[in-house]
């Protein structure tokens, strides 16, 4: 009872940590994915109108040439040739300790953490942008946002003697440079790592901060994969018989934690808001979701199937369960794509028309799955039946979502569609409620009118008194008088569902009604003909005559059983006959017998 008992509370503390992860995980991204590919695409369609217009423009004269040149220094780490465009005027002497080069790159660095430099918003003209309520020598180009509140990043137009006039970063904002790197920087370590690998970027990521996120994904796996396995090995302790859980806890509660412990460590390397838009915003947290919801899934429908006993509910489970598991998958993956800036009516209508062309490519697989649903719904077979499809005849193992798998008599599978098996005539043999004895008897010619209404009696007397047989339909009757032969057929309904014991009980009536063919000198006709010349033998005098005095005795007593016996006559009969048959081998009564 105890083991009972513990597993509500465990699903409780489930539920509780799904509900945590998922808050944590959830939170609101600073730039969709969206925003960040249309922001790259305007920034390349500006610099592609400036080289088709030849708009040769002198750098620093603007405040888009500016940065436009301190862009291309930057990525050719010329941090010393990039100083010209900083204004260092009347900085604080501990800013100045700092120096000029180090200054630009740490603002790039912070830059690039926080914001996507987009170029169409930046004024092409000496004059810079007007009218923004700024002082006319002076242009916002974005903020910096610290614990301190947002921090502007200004470009300010400065006197030069050279040239006349620059426009660089303002001294404003250099000021702040020093606290945002404290709060943003990279740590010291990380400059240390990042001397001794290869100088390289990948993926807008830094050489160490790539072998940090590779370090990472590494150490998540196996620590959480430590973890897991641990609390697999004490459940398997605990409940050895339960494994519906411990699949869980290795499966789909290992990859979503393991996923929300790489997206921890992934912030923490301070990665450019470029690599932060894939990697952090959005795509990990619905990876970790699908992992966990899956396995919740898949834990819930691995519960049912142990519980339940019948094999038709348990085989129903199984698609229900991979239906729901690919509703959340679409689920999801529509979430996702709303949270990464994309309309979801433009979504919608775009899969409505393609899923109308993979509805028509995929009719017949689409049909398979609606057969499935007819056949768990209307229930003409479940799984252990034994029916009759077309040709083939065997037992029903497996109703899956794309066919139904039959194992046929001589143990060979058969996988029929259910698009087919949902639309065709199906015997079912399993529903039989009782078997049905049916025989023919094709009496020669020569036997008299008395002989064959003695046979009569006493077939009816057998499916009368057969302890087996059903007062349902049960008649033996002179039916046909046919070319070579007199048609008597024998009906009856058998009480028992089982084939082999039909086979049974067939057996012992064809040999009482052997018997009686025996008592009464009684001869099938052959189906075969042939001339016979030979002179006739009458029927025996005392034979004839003793037929004829029985059918007189049963007329004067009005006990002629014709068309039938009376009921007194039949209850009088009734299981007189011995069955099995003195001699047979004896067994216990079963409750189907």
């Amino acid at each position: 009872m105890k083991k009972q008992r513990s597993l509500p509370y465990l699903q409780t503390f489930l539920a509780v940590i799904f509900l945590s992860i998922s808050q944590y995980a959830f939170s609101a991204a600073p730039t969709s994915i969206k925003e960040a590919i249309e922001t790259q695409q305007r920034s390349q369609s500006a610099i592609e109108n400036i080289d088709a217009n030849k708009q040769i423009v002198r750098p620093g004269s603007t405040p888009l040439s500016t940065l436009l040149t301190l862009k291309e220094l930057v990525k050719q780490k010329k941090y010393e040739e990039g100083t010209i465009y900083l204004d260092l005027r009347y900085l604080p002497q501990k800013v100045k300790k700092v120096g000029a080069p180090k200054l630009l790159k740490q603002l790039m660095i912070i830059w690039q953490q926080q914001n996507l430099l987009d170029l169409t918003a930046v004024s092409n003209s000496p004059d810079g942008m007007q009218n923004d309520g700024l002082p006319p020598y002076r242009d916002l180009i974005g903020y910096l946002k610290s614990t301190k509140g947002k921090i502007p990043v200004y470009l300010q137009k400065v006197p030069d003697p050279a040239v006349g006039y620059l426009w660089k970063i303002s001294n404003r904002t250099l000021i702040k440079v020093p606290a945002l790197w404290s709060e943003f920087g990279y740590p010291s370590w990380a400059t240390t790592i990042a001397n001794y690998l290869p100088d390289f970027k990948f993926f807008h990521m830094e050489n160490w901060q790539f072998v940090g996120v590779v370090f990472i994904v590494v150490l998540s796996w196996y620590a959480i994969k430590l973890l897991t396995t641990f609390f697999g090995f004490i459940w398997l302790k605990l409940y050895p018989e339960r494994t519906a859980f411990q699949h869980f806890l290795v499966n789909g509660l290992r990859f979503a934690v393991t996923i929300w412990l790489l997206q921890y460590g992934i912030n923490q390397l301070g990665l450019s808001l470029q690599a932060k838009v894939v990697l952090t915003s959005g795509i990990l947290d619905y990876l970790a979701i699908m992992f966990l919801s899956l396995g919740i899934i898949e834990l819930i429908a691995q519960r049912l199937i142990n519980k339940l006993n019948e094999k038709f509910s348990r085989a129903l489970i199984r698609p229900l369960s991979t239906t729901v598991k690919v509703l959340v998958v679409i689920v999801l993956i529509l979430s996702w794509l709303s949270d990464a800036g994309y309309s979801l009516t433009t979504v919608l209508t775009g899969l409505g028309i393609g899923s109308l062309a993979i509805a028509l490519a995929a009719q017949k697989t689409l049909e398979n799955v609606f057969g499935a649903f007819t056949l768990y719904i209307a229930r003409p077979i479940k799984p252990g039946d034994f029916c009759k499809f077309g040709e083939i005849t065997g037992t029903v193992e497996e109703i899956g979502l794309r066919s139904t798998r039959i194992r046929k008599l001589n143990r060979s599978i058969v996988h029929v569609p259910n698009s087919i098996f949902a639309s065709k005539e199906l015997e079912n043999y399993a529903e039989i409620d009782r078997r049905l004895y049916k025989k023919e008897l094709r009496v020669r010619l020569d036997t008299s009118v008395e002989q064959l209404r003695l046979l009569l009696i006493a077939l009816r007397e057998l499916i009368i008194s057969h302890p087996k047989t059903l007062d349902i339909a049960a008649r033996a009757r002179f039916e046909e008088i046919e070319r070579d032969a007199f048609l008597i057929v024998v009906n009856a309904y058998v009480n028992t569902k089982s084939l082999p014991e039909l086979k049974a009980i067939a057996e012992d009536l064809n040999f009482h009604i052997l018997d009686i063919l025996h008592k009464l000198n009684i001869r099938l006709a052959t189906p075969e003909q042939r001339i016979v010349i030979t002179k006739g033998h009458p029927i025996p005098e005392d034979v004839q005559k003793e037929a004829e005095a029985k059918i007189q005795e049963l007329i004067e007593q009005e006990k002629l059983p014709f068309p039938n016996f009376s009921d007194d006559e039949k209850a009088a009969i009734k299981d007189t006959l011995a069955y099995p048959p003195p001699g047979s081998p004896k067994k216990e009564k079963t409750e189907d017998s």
